[in-house]
């Protein structure tokens, strides 16, 4: 049944929630490593620190580097990634069940992501959705990124939706602060690039008001929801 206080659109964060692009960026990563005869990096240790950015990868792969020697292997980094930015990239196996009921009950939904611009567009060029987002807020959109509010805000606006009936799902602290900010609910995506926490903090590793073990929940989640 319905939950008790409507939600009428839905924010996804992109990496680690609504996409995953680990195996892009490992692969970016370690083409990187390679090129500068640097040891290649597991894959799982890349994953768990894709949602906090190029720069803390790249810090991942060269952690003596700072200065301008490590902004050459970002850069590095960044442009094998963006010439090879979706061979695997997929939507998360489960959740386009919840993208088809959205489309189906013409519910709202859009991207607030970090990731900057000519990334985030790139990406989404090549991916087909069964319903449009109607906003994609990226990293550079506006001055502030997560976990300030106003992106999150302006999504909203451009959804044509009050804060409050927002739900944001994100794998990241950034991510639910900034949904708590902007007076939305929040939900976190435990399957996402979520660094190795305590045992005892695993199942609700932050204040957020729903927490999904797997994209097929929140698809399942997503079938409680009203149409508008």
């Amino acid at each position: 049944m319905p939950i008790s206080s409507p939600i009428e659109c839905i924010l996804f964060d992109l990496d680690g929630t609504l996409l995953d692009t680990s195996y892009d960026f490992a692969f970016a990563l370690n083409q990187t490593c390679r090129d500068f005869d640097q040891k290649p990096l597991r894959y799982q240790t890349i994953r768990k620190v894709v949602s906090q950015g190029g720069l803390a990868m790249t810090q991942l792969a060269f952690p003596l580097l700072e200065g301008e020697a490590l902004e050459a292997r970002r850069q590095h980094f960044l442009k094998i990634y963006f010439e090879n930015i979706d061979n695997h990239t997929r939507i998360f196996p489960g959740l386009e069940l919840g993208l088809q009921t959205l489309a189906q009950q013409n519910i709202p939904w859009g991207i607030v992501t970090n990731k900057p611009g000519w990334l985030t567009e790139k990406l989404l060029a090549n991916l087909t959705f069964p319903s449009k987002p109607l906003s994609v807020i990226s990293g550079d959109t506006l001055t502030v990124r997560k976990p300030d509010p106003a992106p999150l805000l302006l999504a909203a606006k451009q959804c044509h939706v009050a804060p409050e009936k927002c739900l944001y799902i994100g794998d990241h602290i950034r991510d639910i602060e900034a949904g708590n900010n902007a007076g939305m609910k929040t939900a976190s995506a435990l399957f996402g690039y979520l660094p190795d926490l305590p045992e005892s903090h695993c199942e609700k590793p932050w204040p957020a008001d729903f927490h999904f073990e797997t994209p097929f929940e929140i698809s399942q989640f997503f079938k409680t929801l009203k149409s508008t």
